[in-house]
């Protein structure tokens, strides 16, 4: 991946601890794996096949060191070892010959971000439980779609194109925000036909936005709203099941707000994957990263 996101009541899974101890972990950093892996039995897979969370070590960075946390048949696993990072960010890293969730601990992750917010929504628990499902998707795309999510943008693209680029553009500033309000109207719309509406827009306004920027800007923007997009997306499902009440004001409503950088693509990507979801509940099983997710909804709607 090319960042690093620093952004249940119910039945659940019986969970068992197979080593003695946990080496320090806090019981609330426990408590936030053990309702992330319970999610399985609630959420399975979110739609997308052969995705699960358990299937990817979490380890959580206390400072000094990872507390990695293993699911096993009848449990999990947990071992200390020295950090893999040392910095707070949450994020899907190689280790050996596999990818791992990298977390800091709760503790750590909520101090840096509720002093960040500066009013804003507060980082808790069910927030870090959504963060931890997002990087395990990463950690999917990375093990099983390597091939067609590096060939979306070349490698050496750096993100500070799109500051340099797309953001100190007044007219394409302008047309992203009218697309992002489509969507954001087309996410909330009752009916197919007002999807379409919004989409017709869309398609206009996207085709006359890329005559705007250099091809390296479109195609990284593409890579986010592709990739990132989609791990949002999870990130929403999970904390939609989590926390009902404030979906709407954490997600949903915040779509078509613009910010610099690349975190407005995440939205975006999120809001096309919701889009898809009234167009066909099914469109997740069999995707494979090779497309964007709006020439689908394009497809569907055939626009």
């Amino acid at each position: 991946m090319r960042k690093a996101i620093v952004i249940l009541t119910g039945t659940a899974l019986i969970i068992g601890v197979i080593v003695t101890g946990t080496y320090g972990l806090s019981k609330e950093d426990l408590a936030i794996y053990q309702r992330a892996v319970a999610l399985e039995e609630q959420g399975g897979n979110i739609g997308f096949a052969g995705f699960a969370l358990t299937d990817y070590p979490v380890a959580f960075y206390d400072g000094d060191q990872d507390y990695v946390l293993v699911w096993e048949e009848d449990g999990y696993s947990i071992e200390k070892r020295k950090a893999v990072i040392n910095f707070i960010a949450a994020t899907a890293y190689p280790v050996d010959d596999h990818y791992e969730v990298l977390t800091p601990t709760i503790q750590k992750m909520s101090s840096l971000l509720n002093m960040m917010s500066m009013g804003g929504m507060e980082y808790g628990e069910e927030e870090h439980i959504a963060t931890l499902w997002h990087e395990a998707f990463h950690c999917y795309q990375s093990t099983f779609f390597p091939d067609n999510v590096n060939a979306i943008c070349p490698a050496e693209v750096d993100e500070g194109i799109i500051a340099g680029e797309a953001d100190t553009n007044p007219q394409a500033v302008s047309l992203f925000r009218q697309q992002a309000q489509l969507l954001e109207e087309a996410v909330k719309a009752e009916d197919v036909d007002k999807i379409k509406e919004c989409i017709v827009k869309y398609k206009e306004l996207d085709e006359e936005r890329k005559m705007l920027l250099p091809g390296e800007v479109i195609a990284l923007e593409d890579y986010y709203t592709r990739v990132e997009g989609t791990a949002r997306y999870v990130e929403a499902s999970v904390y939609k099941m989590l926390v009902p009440e404030q979906f709407d004001s954490a997600y949903m409503d915040v779509i078509s707000e613009y910010g610099g950088g690349s975190t407005k693509y995440y939205k975006v990507g999120m809001a096309q994957c919701m889009i898809l979801d009234t167009l066909d509940p099914h469109w997740k099983n069999g995707f494979d990263f090779s497309e964007p997710v709006i020439d689908l909804i394009y497809a569907r709607l055939n626009v």
